[in-house]
């Protein structure tokens, strides 16, 4: 009898044989969780009882004008933002806040800017009809310096950003390769700040405790952090979301103590241990399918359960193709080093150059093949990658050559972190 394995495709749940002789350690996918029943109840009751600050309502009294901002996260995170957004708006309009006073502003870092269809389906056809809703453009000419955190980052941020009273962010919670954790801080820094504060941050990527799961001691996330309280980030919500990218939980308030509440969530579900390091582990990166960049995150948590000398199979849809200047560096075959000195010049992506970084790292001693119609197996090649047209050919190919080897499968992999049990 076959062994099977499953994962996600463009959304779309799948299933594939393990070759015959082949030993499955683990399928190491999330916690099957329900989605909120009630989305805006919880809005309400975070915003009248936020994590680590005073309600709303009395923040507000204590502003001195109503012009306010709401951050939404991009088209590369999972979070239906519109479910927090419309009960939030309704109640800043109860508060006394008015349409006309709001802005929003998806923070998009150095991302690629988000097209119509992607911001109605982030946002909402009733916010872009009702509100200001503008895209963040971390290369504008009038990004305001707000100061320098005590890492030496000088902190632009958006003008509206700057002039306003009262700044609410919207996320997700998950785990991030080198920030520690999604969420937070983030959608300040990166997401509305300009690129070369992006830059400044981004190079600590040299510190070894800018690390997947890592906090405190992490100067990546204590510089975000620092950012984000120099810009006066308000209100943050960060929800956790189910492998059908429903709310799972949803935590708001002060930006640290709510994040690290949610990250405890999110620990609880997509935190798996696996018995033993495989030879081969094929990884879904579901639900960041967008590039080979943010499905980067999914081959970094394979890589932490593959042993040297093995290979890792990514399943990506990769719809925006390798992401901004990823082909361009890897193709060049740099070093790790290499690739952080080219951010710190400009010469690689301040948002794809981190993880470009951590794939010239892991290649050093890894094989990856990749599954995808989003690029072609000559580019994949110039990056060094095998490539697959279907799981079922990786993984015939991988038995031709090696034989019985022991498997380990992340259906999602973009949000799951695995461990070993004895790690």
């Amino acid at each position: 009898m076959s062994i099977k394995g499953k994962g996600y495709y463009k959304g779309e749940l799948f299933s594939f044989d393990l070759p015959a002789g082949w030993n499955l350690l683990a399928m190491a996918e999330p916690k099957d969780v329900p989605g909120l029943p009630d989305v805006g109840a919880r809005v309400r009751e975070l915003l009248a009882h936020p994590i680590g600050m005073p309600p709303l309502a009395e923040v507000i009294e204590a502003l001195p004008h109503a012009k306010t901002v709401i951050i939404s996260e991009d088209q590369t995170r999972p979070t239906p933002v519109s479910q927090i957004l419309m009960p939030l708006l309704a109640e800043l309009n109860r508060l006394g806040v008015a349409d006309d006073d709001i802005d929003v502003i998806i923070g998009r870092g150095t991302h690629r800017h988000a097209t119509e269809e992607e911001i109605r389906a982030k946002v909402g056809q009733e916010a872009v009809d009702r509100l200001r809703v503008s895209v963040h453009d971390p290369d504008a000419d009038d990004l305001v310096l707000i100061g320098k955190t005590s890492r030496g980052t000088d902190v632009r941020v958006n003008p509206l950003v700057a002039e306003a009273a009262l700044i609410i962010a919207i996320g997700t919670s998950n785990s991030h390769y080198f920030a520690g954790y999604g969420g937070g801080a983030k959608l300040i820094l990166p997401g509305v700040c300009g690129r070369e504060t992006v830059k400044q941050n981004h190079v600590w990527i040299r510190d070894p405790n800018a690390a997947s799961g890592v906090t405190k001691g992490n100067p990546i996330w204590e510089d975000m952090l620092e950012a984000a309280r120099m810009a006066r980030l308000t209100f943050k919500f960060d929800a956790v979301v189910n492998a059908g990218k429903e709310i799972y939980r949803l935590y708001g308030g002060e930006v640290e103590a709510q994040q690290l509440a949610a990250i405890e969530a999110l620990k609880e579900v997509y935190g798996v241990a696996v018995p033993a390091m495989a030879d081969v582990t094929i990884a879904s990166s579901y639900p960041l399918e967008v590039n080979l960049i943010q499905s980067g995150k999914a081959i970094l948590a394979a890589d932490a359960v593959t042993r040297p000398g093995g290979t890792i199979v990514l399943v990506s849809a990769c719809f925006d193709g390798p992401g901004p200047m990823v082909y361009e560096t890897l193709s060049q075959h740099p070093t790790a080093e290499q690739v952080i000195e080219w951010i710190d010049c400009g010469q690689a992506n301040t948002s794809s150059g981190p993880m470009a970084a951590r794939l010239r790292t892991l290649v050093a001693s890894k094989r990856l093949v990749v599954v995808t119609d989003g690029l072609s197996a000559q580019q994949l090649a110039d990056m060094e990658f095998g490539y697959a047209p279907s799981v079922e050919q990786a993984m015939a190919e991988l038995a031709s050559a090696n034989g019985a080897r022991d498997a380990i499968v992340l259906p999602v992999g973009g949000s799951t972190f695995a461990f070993l049990e004895n790690g």
